[in-house]
């Protein structure tokens, strides 16, 4: 009889000690962070032209079936951009968010507020924050980045873009905040999408570095370069 219960005791700590270990395991799965790289993007353009345009260029130039790109910009009822929901979505981040990047920069004031606050605090905490140097909208003057949303983000990422003989264009945004801007694809797509291929060239290098030492390693750069603008090579 006692070794009867012996046998029965022995039997059900092993059974407990595998479900243990099974656990153990499954929470240790969970807890391994995601090689996915996910971009999120906030633009001015509407869901169609995202699809058709802003992801199929991510995805070539990034070449990297680890990364994607998901637009979050917010649309009302009638499809078109909407700006006074922007800081509602940076409040409301996928957990798994690598960096963002904007396709635009606004100019700052008390309409933009809110957004900018939402970013500062998303800085604050480690998010890193890409974007376009952008451009004024057509009834607004050019002016210093300072002066923008974008500019006032805490340790921004900003990239601007070369127009003609290698200077900026003329009515976009300027300042020593920007890291540098970039020569446009010499193909269809034309002038606006340097920052977004800029995007993808980190998102395709992202998992080397953490977002502060990515942060660390642009500065760097800058500081050391001699060039008026670097490029890709330069960055990357």
């Amino acid at each position: 009889m006692a070794s009867s219960k012996i046998s029965i005791i022995k039997k059900v700590m092993t059974v407990s000690l595998l479900g243990a270990m099974c656990w153990g395991s499954a929470l240790a799965q969970a807890s391994v962070p995601s090689n996915k790289t996910r971009v999120i993007f906030f633009g001015m353009q509407n869901q169609a032209d995202f699809e058709l345009k802003v992801k199929p260029l991510f995805d070539s130039t990034a070449n990297c079936k680890s990364c994607e790109i998901l637009n979050y910009t917010p649309y009302t009822a009638e499809g078109a951009v909407d700006e006074q929901a922007m800081h509602e979505r940076i409040e409301t981040l996928p957990a798994d968010t690598s960096f963002v990047f904007f396709d635009f920069n606004l100019k700052s004031n008390e309409q933009s507020k809110a957004l900018l606050e939402a970013l500062n605090k998303k800085a604050d905490s480690g998010l890193m924050v890409v974007g376009s140097a952008g451009a004024p909208k057509a009834n607004e003057a050019s002016g210093p980045l300072t002066r923008t949303v974008l500019g006032q983000v805490h340790n921004a990422v900003i990239i601007g873009e070369l127009g003609d003989r290698d200077r900026l264009m003329p009515s976009a945004f300027y300042g020593p905040e920007m890291l540098t801007a970039l020569r446009p694809p010499k193909d269809k797509l034309g002038q606006g999408y340097s920052p977004l291929i800029f995007a993808a060239n980190l998102a395709e290098n992202w998992n080397k570095r953490s977002p502060q030492q990515w942060n660390d390693h642009f500065k760097t750069k800058k500081s050391k370069n001699r060039k008026i603008w670097m490029d890709l090579n330069d960055l990357f």
